[in-house]
């Protein structure tokens, strides 16, 4: 075994332990190895994670003192981030919410209800993303003239004017090229990242587009009452699993994903299947539900809606990471996994780490200027053409699409 796949093994490891897959570590590792391990975790945003595993690591088996001190630290540091942005998050729903845009919580900050309690405030927090819908109509006021004159947007529209006023409110103004397809960028009065989505996400091909807009749509009421316990709407169990998974496919075509979004994967899942599970003793005495009496999906229900998106390959890859990495049981598969794919995967991941940050293919074509970007994309999508022909031929004309999108909407 080579140092690098050692420390990967390590690595895997360290996160079963963490979600309780497994109890000790296969060996000890040396000073060094603890020290490269750290590193590795870093890469993938999972110290939080990786220090609940050492605290349930055998004694002996724990690294060095200034390690373990070291991994104590960044983990304080990641609890008290998330409980600034828990707050942030419920406060910022109640503002948006006020001002008549309606909020749903959707993964970073969401993913923390579905982890168990003790890695709950261990997740590394990124930003606040909402989905949000403005169905009543949002006034915007401007100034012409010197007078206020007020307009009424509904919609996706309303969303997006909205998003703008707050800017303006605060001395700010959102670049055209920022206000994307689905999301556009804000900062909250403390400084923290916002991006509110008036799509929840999108895949590149057109069919497959509309089918995903048009689903999530209609999920939209079930989740705005679906409150969890510190005070913002989630989304259900159901849509989750399917979301979840969704944005792991598009961040694949984009920078790459890291084993932090698939431990939030993992999770996700967990909390669907307990809840299938549980749907199935109440389903004897007539009470078969999720949030607000809605039906909570069979797998077989979950992996029809993401067919009909063009992605049971994708998860049937994906199965084989969480089995292969998370040495997660057979009862939790929605499909059958694919060696194939899941390993093609898998070295995807491992290259590029979170979000594909540490991915040194073509570095000088990615951090180049617009034309040199554009073939370093290029070239990333075209080595996932066999493996995802519709989606990755379809990337090069939804890009052209996005940029007059942008300018005709930012």
């Amino acid at each position: 075994m080579t140092g690098g796949n050692k420390i990967e093994k390590y690595l895997f490891e360290l996160i079963q332990v963490a979600l309780g897959n497994r109890s000790a570590l296969s060996t000890v590792p040396t000073q060094q190895e603890w020290q490269r391990l750290y590193g590795l975790m870093s890469k993938h945003t999972l110290i939080g994670i990786g220090y609940v595993a050492i605290q349930n690591l055998p004694r002996e088996q724990w690294p060095p003192k200034m390690s373990v001190l070291q991994w104590t630290s960044v983990a304080n540091g990641i609890r008290n981030r998330n409980m600034t942005l828990n707050e942030e998050c419920r406060s910022i729903c109640e503002e948006f919410t006020h001002d008549g845009v309606e909020s749903v919580v959707i993964k970073g900050q969401s993913n923390l209800e579905y982890y168990p309690e003790a890695l709950r405030d261990y997740r590394t927090p990124g930003d606040i993303d909402l989905w949000c819908q403005a169905r009543n109509g949002v006034e915007i006021g401007e100034m012409v003239n010197g007078e206020v004159v007020k307009s009424e947007f509904h919609g996706m529209a309303g969303v997006i004017e909205y998003c703008k006023q707050y800017e303006r409110n605060r001395g700010r103004n959102i670049p055209w090229h920022r206000v994307l397809y689905y999301h556009c960028e804000l900062k909250s009065d403390n400084g923290i990242a916002i991006e509110p989505h008036y799509r929840i996400s999108y895949l590149h091909s057109p069919i497959r587009n509309h089918r995903l807009q048009k689903w999530f749509t209609q999920q939209f009421d079930v989740c705005i009452h679906n409150k969890c316990l510190i005070g913002f709407p989630i989304l259900t169990s159901s849509v989750n699993v399917v979301y979840q998974l969704v944005h792991l496919y598009r961040h694949i075509f984009e920078n790459g994903i890291g084993l932090r979004q698939l431990v939030d994967y993992y999770f996700a899942l967990r909390v669907w299947h307990n809840d299938v599970m549980e749907c199935k003793d109440l389903l004897s005495q007539g009470m078969w539900s999720e949030g607000l009496g809605t039906p909570v999906m069979s797998a077989s229900e979950v992996m029809a809606v993401l067919r009909s998106f063009g992605m049971a390959k994708f998860t049937a890859a994906v199965m084989f990471v969480l089995h292969e990495v998370f040495a997660m049981t057979t009862h939790y598969y929605i499909c059958k996994p694919n060696e194939k794919e899941g390993k093609k995967l898998l070295a995807e991941i491992m290259q590029g780490g979170n979000f594909g940050q540490y991915d040194t293919r073509d570095a000088a074509l990615k951090k180049g200027g617009m034309v040199k970007h554009g073939v370093w994309k290029l070239k990333r999508v075209m080595r996932l053409v066999r493996s995802y022909p519709e989606e990755a031929l379809w990337e090069p004309v939804f890009r052209v699409y996005h940029l007059v999108w942008r300018k005709i909407n930012g």
